[in-house]
């Protein structure tokens, strides 16, 4: 059973220090996140929430296998003449 697995049974919404230790980083970093629309949350009131269904999805997507380039194709690379 991976992270995002175990995630599946909950039904109530994450807080930010669930998902700071989750995700094993700070909670001021998980505002951050939150604040840049880069992690899927809600608010009620002032509160960051998080919906375990949707955090499950995207870090299923965060954690799937990413595309490899081949070695000196990365962006930026220099040739050496």
């Amino acid at each position: 059973m991976n992270l995002a697995d175990s995630l599946d049974g909950r039904t109530n919404a994450l807080t930010v220090s669930d998902v700071a230790e989750l995700l094993n980083i700070s909670v001021r970093q998980v505002y951050k996140l939150a604040a840049e629309n880069r992690i899927p949350c809600f608010r009620i009131g002032g509160s960051v929430r998080f919906d375990p269904s949707a955090f499950a999805a995207w870090l299923r997507q965060k954690i799937a296998p990413a595309s490899v380039r081949p070695v000196g194709s990365a962006r930026g690379a220099r040739r050496v003449s």
